[in-house]
């Protein structure tokens, strides 16, 4: 879990809230307006200022303030990834952002904001005009960089500028993120994420993600016959790098359209898992996919905070038996505990006539009921594994099960005419 947890703080009705610590080009050198916005009709400046810093906050709002802008929110911690897409709801003129407490989360904070907002202005405010600092941030994609004591006309024209974007700012969309959390291990859970990606691209034709996030011994890529060049490893181990265009480096594209970040061949248990570095890799993918399928593994530590936190639908796969249902309880108290309606339980492997257990005694035991139920095949998903072939090339009952959860998943109605003009695996 995250160790250091801090306080956001709301400035409007000054209620607040709960948030986490984790996770602005053109710096001084656009043309100078030669008015100030007090004078033009109807623009009225609002700021969201970022800073964990109390003093510099405390001089931040005073100088912005000073110039007649609304400070629409102060965050008193550099918001996590999990909590961005409330940030990013927050309608603004422009983030002011200081980066002298921990440079290294603030930088990941304005990549994070300028990628999904192309047109936002980001001013990064340090105590010090440092000229490493303001070459970070510009690559950051920062509109402002601010330093010291800032003069009125700096803060004045920094403000017209942020107006101007904002009027012609349009929020980008993140990508469906779907992931398949074991109640135990030998659930199946690879094997149904596998081919649920595959399942939402038939359903879909729309680009899906697949990542294996079982970094030390994943086994995606055996189930789609893949020998993979580069890894979720790669990705982990070079944080700093993560954007899209060190993604498309890493994935590796399968003949049935979906892009898979694998697993590594070789076991190697010192590969980091921090949350930090999982949020952000999780947010660069789905900023890049409509659709991320994530098959969680079950020693990501840390990371399982921020992936579960950053997941629209987690699926949660048991059996029917008391060792995989009594940990699926446990999991279902923890996730609940914030009153989580993000899950969905899936049964695998059922079979209705050796079953021990109904729907009524599940339902009580876990507070949850069966939402999906993957019927046993076990000898076809053996065969599947063997071959590298998945199982959502053939016609079977665990295909048209995750073919229906795909329909879901994606807004469509669970029966209904196939889709025409798409065809899986070019057959």
């Amino acid at each position: 879990m995250e160790k250091r947890v801090d306080k956001l703080t709301e400035t409007r009705v000054g209620a607040s809230r709960n948030g986490e610590l984790q996770l602005g080009r053109d710096p001084g050198n656009m043309a100078k307006p030669s008015f100030e916005y007090q004078d033009v009709p109807g623009v009225n400046p609002s700021v969201v200022l970022i800073s964990p810093d109390a003093g510099c906050r405390r001089t931040l709002r005073r100088t912005i303030e000073a110039q007649r802008a609304t400070i629409l929110q102060e965050f008193t911690t550099y918001p996590t990834y999990a909590h961005l897409e409330s940030v990013l709801e927050l309608d603004c003129d422009a983030f002011v952002v200081e980066i002298d407490s921990d440079i290294d989360i603030a930088m990941d904070l304005v990549e994070a904001v300028c990628t999904r907002k192309p047109l936002a202005s980001i001013m990064v405010y340090s105590t010090e005009g440092d000229g490493d600092r303001m070459v970070r941030s510009m690559r950051a994609g920062a509109r402002e960089f601010l330093t010291g004591a800032i003069p009125n006309t700096v803060i004045q024209e920094a403000l017209v500028r942020a107006a101007a974007r904002h009027a012609q700012q349009v929020k980008k969309v993140s990508g469906n993120t779907l992931v398949f959390w074991g109640a135990k291990g030998g659930c199946g859970v690879t094997t149904l994420a596998t081919n649920f990606a595959i399942a939402l691209r038939m359903e879909t034709a729309a680009e899906v993600a697949l990542l294996d996030l079982n970094p030390h011994l994943g086994d995606v890529a055996v189930l789609l016959g893949l020998t993979p060049r580069f890894t979720v490893a790669e990705a982990l181990q070079n944080a700093k790098r993560l954007d899209q265009e060190f993604l498309s480096t890493l994935v590796t594209e399968h003949r049935s359209g979906i892009s898979v970040l694998a697993a590594p061949d070789v076991y190697s248990p010192s590969v980091p898992i921090e949350n930090r570095t999982v949020g952000k890799l999780v947010d660069v993918i789905r900023n890049r996919y409509p659709y991320v399928v994530i098959d969680a593994g079950r020693n990501l530590g840390d990371g399982a905070e921020a992936l579960l936190q950053m997941a629209n639908t987690i699926y949660l796969v048991t059996q029917l038996d008391i060792p995989a249902l009594r940990n699926a309880q446990r999991v279902i108290s923890y996730l609940q505990r914030t009153g989580d309606q993000r899950i969905e339980l899936v049964v695998n492997r059922f079979d209705a006539r050796k079953s021990e257990f109904d729907d009524e005694q599940v339902t009580k035991a876990l507070g949850l009921a069966p939402k999906w139920k993957i019927p046993n095949d076990y000898a076809a998903a053996r065969r599947s594994s063997n071959a590298g072939s998945p199982l959502m090339q053939e016609k079977s009952p665990v295909a048209a099960g995750l073919r229906a959860m795909a329909r879901a998943a994606s807004g469509q109605p669970l029966t209904g005419d196939k889709k025409r003009g798409f065809s899986l695996f070019g057959s």
